[in-house]
């Protein structure tokens, strides 16, 4: 991915037009000479694996509000003032509710043969009192009705609340990189905000009803007072992949019972030998902590001061908070030590930016985009002197492109900004949207705001939110060619003579 400049055109000033362009589109100013001690600086002396080496080895992983979350603001930081930024703050977004971390777990099947219980408890779910051994039973309910039957029946019960997954062979190979041509192809790379509409409202639909039969089921075990639930992970060969209990962060209110995540396969042990009628019986012990002393969560922030235009902004940003069952390596350990690795080359290389460059590191992300949201809502003021924002929050793979997020007006501009970076493989400007990252607060504002495209690697078939996603699943190359195109890209839309155009606000991704 490393992209070698040609020697005859280094220390040249190049003025860019995409192969697309009309007369009409304004050329921009690319200087060559910094790009490319951009590059020597990012692939030769970067400090990107032990940054991400520290955030999720030593910190581990950073759920919002916990102990963890706080160290990271912090270490976060520390690190920015040690490269001389300014304006470097932790400062609060919002409540967020209760904090909370595990304290431990152990389990084990001891019928009908004793194994392990390969399982992880969800966040600010509640604990056992002392070791638990019950026997499991196996809830089929396709709506609100059928709960009726197991009323009076599970008091002490360790529940199947929900029916396996399917794992079928995987036949094709899923690619882990994104092909030329789909990239350079006559269809765009489609965006999750491009999904057909009526595709869209069936899924909300089917989500409403699920959603309305999960809460009366929870009411109902709360009721019976079951002793631990379980549930199964969403990923094949062992992987847990989870979430957590919104009722737990709520302060003041009742623990939430015990909830486990059981990998896919040893849960579909235990329902199906449920289903036959076998005994199945288990010993649990599950011990969590909450905290009551913050309800506040934490953004990261600092800048490099710009010159002459100072009192304007580009943000680069990615969120820095994570699940708690794997380290929170590629979602998003890998996105925070990318923008936080763009800043230390820029400010290694004394680059002097016409715009002010902040970083933003993101709590309450995985909890709906909260860390953005309350910065976005509490700067008002700025939206009208932010040119623009970027993110990176798909994983560890390298940077093809970028979403234009609807706004046609910027598409010539991104084309030529990444244009050095194409024998790299950043060969696409997607012009429709894309969905799921901190990037959304800013366009449904008004303000300019973009996700890059990236390689998936692994990111939704194995680390997503699951137990896999740890330092070695992070990609040394991808994340320094990365660093290399956020750190061009970030700098250039600095120096731009205009602020990056607006697209019509009835036209946002609302």
């Amino acid at each position: 991915m490393r992209l070698r400049l040609a020697a005859a055109l280094g220390g040249l000033a190049l003025l860019v037009l995409p192969a697309s362009a009309s007369a009409q589109v304004v050329q921009e100013r690319i200087d060559l000479d910094v790009i490319e001690r951009i590059r020597e600086e990012g692939f030769e002396r970067s400090q990107i694996m032990e940054l991400g080496g520290y955030l999720t080895d030593v910190i581990g992983p950073r759920l919002s509000g916990s102990p963890a979350m706080k160290r990271a603001n912090d270490w976060t930081a520390d690190q920015l003032r040690s490269w001389s930024l300014t304006n470097v703050k932790v400062e609060p977004w919002g409540e967020f509710g209760r904090g909370w971390e595990r304290v431990r777990y152990s389990g084990r099947i001891i019928e009908p043969f004793v194994q392990p219980l390969h399982a992880q408890p969800v966040a600010w779910t509640g604990s056992t009192s002392g070791t638990v051994t019950a026997n499991v039973v196996a809830l089929v309910a396709n709506d609100v009705a059928d709960l009726a039957q197991y009323r009076g029946r599970l008091r002490g019960a360790v529940v199947l609340a929900q029916a396996p997954g399917d794992f079928p062979p995987e036949f094709e190979p899923v690619p882990r990189r994104i092909p030329l041509e789909t990239l350079l192809g006559e269809r765009p790379l489609a965006g999750a905000s491009e999904q057909n509409a009526a595709a869209r409202e069936a899924a909300m639909a089917e989500f409403r009803r699920r959603a309305e039969v999960n809460n009366a089921l929870n009411a109902m075990l709360a009721e019976e007072g079951v002793a631990v639930i379980l549930r199964p992970s969403a990923r094949a060969y062992g992987v847990v992949r989870g979430g957590g209990s919104r009722d737990g962060r709520v302060p003041g209110s009742a623990e939430p019972t015990p909830e486990l995540v059981v990998s896919g396969e040893q849960y579909g042990q235990l329902w199906r030998n449920a289903q036959r009628g076998i005994p199945v019986r288990v010993e649990i012990d599950v011990q969590n902590r909450f905290f009551d002393d913050d309800y506040n969560d934490y953004n990261t922030l600092g800048d490099i001061a710009g010159s002459d235009l100072a009192d304007q902004y580009v943000m680069l940003g990615a969120h820095l908070d994570s699940w708690h069952y794997g380290t929170g390596a590629t979602d998003n350990a890998s996105g925070s030590v990318v923008m936080m690795e763009a800043m230390r080359i820029l400010k290694a290389l004394d680059l002097k930016p016409r715009r002010t460059i902040r970083i933003a590191l993101w709590g309450g992300e995985e909890q709906g985009l909260l860390g953005s949201r309350g910065w976005v809502e509490k700067n008002q003021q700025l939206w009208p002197k932010i040119s623009g924002y970027v993110n990176v929050d798909n994983g560890t793979g390298a940077i093809r492109g970028i979403f234009a997020q609807s706004n046609p007006a910027v598409v010539a501009i991104f084309e030529q900004l990444l244009a050095p970076f194409r024998d790299a493989g950043v060969v696409t400007v997607n012009p429709g949207n894309t969905g799921g990252t901190d990037h959304l607060h800013f366009d449904r504002n008004g303000v300019p705001g973009f996700q890059f495209v990236q390689d998936p690697i692994e990111y939704s078939i194995r680390t997503h939110h699951t137990d896999a996603d740890t330092f070695e699943r992070l990609v040394e190359d991808d994340l320094k060619h990365n660093a290399v195109v956020v750190a061009a890209l970030v700098y250039h839309l600095a120096m731009r003579d205009e602020m990056l155009p607006r697209k019509p606000v009835a036209a946002s991704d609302n």
